[in-house]
């Protein structure tokens, strides 16, 4: 047992007692691994009195400050982890008694039975951050997976297809223990469909994000798994859907830890039907109705492996490799009609019929090289990244006048697309006295190579290339970026400001139209963070972003992708990238929590609607808007009724304003919304959690939609067996099949166009899963960079 000796310094005669800060940081036993958010309290002796109580932050670290000179004893508690006391005797003569790593151990008895009158809060904020506690907590007990944990946090929505929004604007990014994932959109969904509450620690959601991030990065979702040790531990995890047509999810995941190495294995499979449909009715200027029905049916067989090893071959000092593939097989049926009728919808004047099978396959492979180190007040960490896409897709499109029974036009196509992506990063850390020092520099170069190949029917019944759709376009992109932070921590108030520098070159080529056009521009982004306790667990914070969003590589392609046959969007390889600044002012205090955010963004990026009188073709082209301003209140509560119910709630008001010009005239129409959503949670008997949650959306819109009211309510029972070894859950979504998209163009002169979007959320969800092992080793996920949530399906 360590002991500090201080003493005290006489002046005139009398003792002056020097208040002493406190620091250290706590880490698992096992792995050296931050613990998130320990519980420290500091007693004095001999009464043991509680002097000082807080919480470490998400790396673990803590400060004590204005301490004053005596014996202590300090007592440190954590989530599935043995309680740890510490004895301290402090003098005046130090103004700073650093105890550097303070280690605790696995409790792997705690991990089966968490005690829930001990449980943390289920919803917290912290500086920059909301977090979910996911880890033992009855609010999330009941969830199938980590989307549905996602539906119950403040300010971020979940749509039916798995899409995520937050604050009402922003698509988040899944970053999985601190570190971004190499995940397309529809992997992303497979990925949080397949996580279950209890791999999941804590889950930090960060609404604003510093410099010290990538630019691209307007929202993050920060997903901590549990921290494991040594042995080896797996789980097999199934799911059977059921909706207009069923559908299953299987995963599989082995890690074993070994002395200096650490394995880890993951795989899982789906397979089944996605449904959609698409409605609309639109009154053209030419008097006529036209009346559209689309109906998809895509039908998935996907399989996604990854492979990892970290070998620590010295304290603190670990090499990782990761090795990842996503490989999915699609083939989608849509069948569409086009009716058209007079004025009064008496008379049918035309209609078109069209049916539309294409076969699509994705390919993703991507490899990670990392080094993770640190020694006394530095922490290095070194990452490079090599992945490549590969799409490829055949469509067959015929287009039938079903009045007439005559072939009106028959396209066949076939899509190539190729996407390398390589970058390098490195991030320096290093402790200073109430703060810390952050450097970094990150390269990424990127190419893609896509090539779209129409042809069409001749009136000989022979296929030739159609050189009015047909192109190939090539796209490069460096990026070079660096950034400098420094925060700071006295009392109870702290800081954080940083600056990033972000310099891109593009070249568009757009070969058939024989097109090239290039970019070169340095991009500013400064942070600031300024946070004040004002007593036991009630903080206000006040910060300020700014963020970049470039195009995506389907944005930018000028290719012709068709909905239905008149209806379809169009890329735009001249887009520039968007900058949004935000001001955000938080307060909270216990399970209470507030956020105002405003700011505006300018040169949005859009998928913009034309309507062409003369063809009635409906596209949408890719734009830059002027701008887009935006508002937000956001509040969360949750409470604990008894102990066998508990509520969480979250509301918000959003304001948001943008320049639309259409035909001639420009529209800026300001608009209000609310969102409220909420879940009760039942601990029943027999080990039994139940939970009903529900959203509501009110009426919303753009400066050229109105949006309608939309919402649903799910219900999920959960129970364990066999010692918590076999997990089932039984979810209802969308209990009265009311989450259906409908849209109504404002200028009804010009286009009384009203649509409707259906993704079929209402649906029936049997969950099983089994863990096996006597280990619970920690499961390591990929990380990468910005550009790689860039690439579409």
């Amino acid at each position: 047992m360590r002991f500090i000796f201080l003493c005290f310094v006489p002046f005139s005669g009398v003792y002056v007692q020097a208040q002493v800060r406190i620091t250290g940081r706590v880490i698992d036993s096992a792995h050296r691994s931050a613990i998130p958010y320990a519980s420290l309290s500091l007693q004095k002796l001999p009464d043991s009195v509680t002097v000082r109580g807080i919480q470490a932050d998400s790396a673990g670290r803590f400060e004590l400050p204005d301490i004053n000179p005596g014996n202590y004893v300090l007592k440190i508690t954590a989530l599935s982890y043995r309680a740890h006391q510490r004895p301290l005797r402090v003098e005046a003569q130090a103004t700073t008694l650093p105890l550097g790593y303070l280690t605790l151990l696995r409790d792997d008895q705690a991990l089966e039975a968490v005690v829930v009158s001990g449980e943390r809060r289920g919803i917290q904020v912290r500086d920059d951050k909301t977090i979910l506690q996911v880890a033992g907590n009855t609010f999330f007990r009941a969830s199938a997976n980590v989307l549905d944990i996602l539906a119950k946090a403040p300010g971020l929505a979940v749509n039916a297809d798995g899409s995520l929004l937050m604050q009402g604007r922003n698509v988040p990014v899944i970053f999985v223990d601190g570190k971004p994932t190499a995940m397309s959109a529809e992997e992303q969904v497979a990925y949080l469909n397949g996580l279950t509450p209890d791999q999941v620690e804590s889950v930090e959601l960060i609404a604003n994000p510093s410099a010290r991030y990538d630019a691209q990065y307007k929202a993050i979702i920060d997903i901590r798994l549990r921290k494991q040790g040594q042995g080896w531990k797996g789980s097999v995890t199934s799911s059977l859907r059921q909706s207009k047509y069923p559908y299953a999810d299987n995963s599989f995941q082995v890690n074993l830890g070994a002395n200096k190495f650490t394995y880890g294995l993951r795989a899982g499979y789906m397979v089944g039907n996605d449904p959609y449909t698409y409605q609309a009715l639109q009154h053209l200027a030419n008097t006529r109705y036209m009346a559209t029905l689309t109906n998809n049916k895509t039908a998935q067989n996907n399989l996604n492996l990854q492979g990892s090893v970290d070998y620590q071959f010295k304290k603190n000092q670990t090499f990782g490799l990761t090795y990842k593939s996503w490989q999915a097989n699609r083939e989608r049926l849509s069948l569409n009609s086009l009716h058209f009728s007079d004025a009064t919808r008496t008379q049918l004047l035309d209609a078109t019929v069209s049916r539309s099978l294409a076969n699509q396959t994705q390919k993703n492979q991507v490899i990670n090289l990392s080094y993770d180190g640190s020694w006394g007040k530095h922490t290095l960490n070194v990452f490079g990244s090599f992945g490549k896409i590969r799409n490829r897709q055949e469509e067959d499109i015929q287009n039938r006048n079903s009045l007439q029974d005559v072939l009106m036009s028959y396209w066949k196509t076939t899509l190539k697309n190729d996407i390398t992506l390589r970058s390098a990063q490195v991030d320096y850390t290093r402790s200073i006295p109430n703060g810390s020092l952050e450097m970094g520099g990150r390269f990424a170069y990127i190419t893609t190579n896509n090539d779209l190949r129409y042809d069409t029917l001749n009136t000989e019944k022979k296929f030739v290339p159609d050189a009015g759709r047909t192109n190939r376009f090539l796209y490069n992109e460096y990026i070079s970026a660096g950034y400098f932070g420094y925060s700071r921590k006295v009392k109870r108030f702290s800081i954080k400001l940083s600056l990033r520098a972000e310099h891109t070159y593009t070249r568009a080529d757009a070969v058939t139209l024989q097109e090239v056009r290039t970019r070169n521009y340095i991009t500013w982004l400064p942070g600031v963070n300024f946070s004040y306790t004002l007593r036991a667990h009630e903080v206000i914070g006040l910060s300020f972003t700014r963020r970049m969003t470039r195009p995506t590589f389907d944005q930018l392609n000028p290719f012709r992708f068709y909905f239905s046959p008149l209806n379809y969007w169009v890329g735009n390889p001249y887009l520039l990238p968007s900058v949004t600044s935000v001001i955000s002012l938080t307060y909270s205090y216990k399970d209470f929590q507030v956020a105002l955010n405003a700011g505006r963004e300018k040169d949005r990026l859009t998928r913009y609607p034309e309507y062409d009188p003369v063809t009635n073709d409906l596209l949408y082209l890719g734009t830059n808007l002027p701008y887009h301003d935006f508002a937000s209140v956001e509040l969360s509560y949750a409470i604990a009724l008894t102990k066998w119910w508990r509520i969480v709630q979250n509301g918000g008001v959003y304001y948001h304003k943008e320049q639309m010009p259409y035909f001639g005239k420009t529209y800026a129409i300001p608009v209000t919304d609310y969102s409220l959503s909420g879940s009760q949670v039942f601990s029943l008997p027999a080990g039994i959690t139940a939970d009903v949650s529900w959203r509501h959306r009110s009426r919303s819109g753009n400066s050229l939609y109105i949006f309608k009211p939309i919402g649903g309510i799910d219900v999920g029972l959960q129970k364990t067996w066999a010692k918590s070894t076999l997990n089932t859950k039984l979810n209802f979504y969308d209990v009265f099949n009311t989450y259906i998209t409908r849209l109504q163009f404002r200028e009804e002169n010009i286009i009384n166009n009203r649509l409707s979007h259906r993704g079929y959320a209402q649906r029936v969800v049997l969950s099983v899963g089994y863990s096996f092992g006597k280990a619970k080793p920690r499961s390591r996920q990929s990380r990468t960079t910005e550009e790689e949530n860039r690439v579409s399906n």
